[in-house]
């Protein structure tokens, strides 16, 4: 009977130290087998709160999100440095940020961003990086990302 019990009290435990070890195993094994997946997975994270449907907030609010986003593509633009997705992705936020920063009167530190972003994009290969057209791809991700609007009418009818 007491054999039955340490059995039963060792699968258990057993249980409970595979159910937190799981997690942390599959996360050191993903980022080192798939390291361009787990990038994506971030990356996505990332995006779920930068380009977001945030129009109800004030500027200064939506300011601290991009500028938190920036910190973390920095980040992991240092770990892989050659990522062109990531690079990208940053100067893209950047361009975000400097928007935000023009609506709160922030003129130098906009000016800033909109440059380190011009210069990665160009570093990229991109043609145009004026201003212009940089704030235009930016309002077009965000608009991809805003509230679902119905572009079709349905008509029923009954017979």
């Amino acid at each position: 009977m007491k054999k039955a019990i340490v059995v039963v009290i060792c699968a258990a435990l057993g249980v409970a130290a595979g159910f937190v070890a799981a997690p942390i195993a599959a996360e050191a094994y993903v980022q080192s087998a798939e390291p361009d997946l787990f990038g994506a997975f971030y990356i996505y994270l990332v995006d779920s709160f930068t380009f977001c449907n945030c129009d109800k907030k004030p500027p200064a609010e939506m300011l601290q999100t991009a500028v938190k986003s920036v910190s973390i593509l920095k980040t992991l633009h240092e770990h892989d440095p050659k990522s062109q997705f990531l690079s990208q992705e940053l100067a893209l936020t950047q361009v975000r940020a400097s928007l935000l920063e023009q609506k709160l009167g922030e003129e130098q530190q906009a000016k800033e961003d909109m440059k380190l972003a011009q210069d990665e994009l160009s570093a990229l290969g991109w043609k145009d990086v004026s201003p212009t057209r940089l704030t235009a791809i930016v309002a077009q991700i965000e608009s991809e990302y805003g509230p679902a609007k119905q572009t079709t009418s349905f008509v029923t009818t009954t017979r």
